[in-house]
């Protein structure tokens, strides 16, 4: 064998025993500093202990001092997660209050009050104050309110109609009108002492609920003929039967043959005995 290649076997036998030794003296030392601690060092052990604290003593004069200017956080961690959620969810936009529109809708409350609210743009309210001229400043905002039952109202035509003055700053009015089955229109504008009303905005046409059963009778029922001479077939002399009066008579009938070809057949095996 090469002397190179023995001296290589040598070499790494050497290097491996080296290593089991390494770490069998580590394992030695450390079981012996474990023994050590374990019988040895219960006396440092107990001089380290704290002295006896009487019952009720807190010395609170020996805490620190916190500022009052740092205030201490006592929330807990799912307090604040759940805080922290709160505050990445999109605060909702508050509706503004005008849409920048000129008119007036009506709605029915029930067969008694109709409700009505409005929104007024300052350049027509400007508009109609410029046509009264000098009576602007003591004309004041009323709903008229038209009676349209039956008719294509043209703001002339009404039935009959009522006024109600606005007061204060009102954007909505319930309005009694106690006229049920009736159709009704609202205008909103300027009236004059001299009664020159100029119109602002007309409103939707609304019909009051009724107050009681309708009047309106069917003086008899609709019959299609199409499904009549489905559900009833004639079979002569003026008479009609129905669908299921004609099974059931086919069933009886049905059942008859059978009981008859029945006692034949029992009668013919006799015979043959």
């Amino acid at each position: 064998m090469n002397k190179d290649i023995t001296k290589e076997i040598f070499l790494l036998i050497f290097e491996v025993f080296k290593a089991l030794c390494e770490i069998l003296w580590k394992k030695i030392k450390n079981l012996f500093s474990l023994i050590w601690d374990r019988f040895f060092g219960l006396s440092d052990v107990s001089k380290e202990q704290s002295p006896y604290q009487e019952w009720g003593v807190t010395d609170e004069d020996k805490w620190p001092n916190v500022p009052e200017s740092m205030p201490v956080n006592q929330e807990e961690p799912q307090q604040k997660v759940e805080r922290k959620e709160i505050e990445c969810i999109p605060k909702t936009p508050d509706l503004p209050n005008s849409y920048g529109d000129n008119r007036i809708v009506l709605m029915v409350r029930d067969f008694e009050w109709l409700f009505a609210y409005w929104e007024l743009r300052k350049d027509v309210i400007d508009s109609a104050m410029n046509i009264l001229g000098i009576m602007e400043h003591h004309a004041k905002i009323i709903l008229r309110v038209y009676d349209v039952t039956d008719i294509i109202f043209d703001g002339y035509n009404a039935n009959k109609y009522f006024d109600i003055e606005v007061t204060g700053n009102a954007i909505n009015w319930y309005i009694h009108v106690g006229e049920p089955n009736r159709s009704f229109c609202v205008e909103i504008g300027l009236l004059t002492p001299n009664s020159t009303f100029c119109a602002l905005s007309r409103s939707n046409t609304v019909r009051m609920p009724r107050i009681g059963v309708s009047e309106i009778i069917d003086e008899k029922w609709m019959c299609i003929d199409e499904l009549y001479e489905k559900l009833y077939v004639p079979i002569g002399c003026g008479i009609s039967e129905s669908v299921f009066e004609r099974a059931h008579r086919n069933w009886q009938e049905s059942l008859e043959e059978y009981m008859h070809s029945s006692a034949s057949s029992s009668n013919l095996a006799s015979s043959k005995k």
